[in-house]
């Protein structure tokens, strides 16, 4: 006979709940933790560039032979 697992009210009030491998768990785990990463590394790298961009710090270009 399989064994039976049982879920606290509390939890299953919350919502739909999903089983998964704990290996795929983990791996959801990092690939969130990645994504945060992310979100906030772009979010610092707009407010940089909107801080340039008002002090009047950024360089237009019209090609990339002027970069040289």
């Amino acid at each position: 006979m399989g064994k039976v697992i049982t879920i606290p009210k509390e939890i299953a009030k919350k919502g739909d709940l999903v089983l998964i491998p704990r290996q795929e768990y983990e791996e959801f785990l990092r690939l969130r933790e990645q994504r945060e990463w992310e979100e906030k590394d772009t979010d610092e790298a707009i407010r940089i560039f909107q801080e340039e961009k008002k002090k009047k710090k950024l360089l237009k270009i019209k090609s990339l032979a002027e970069l040289g």
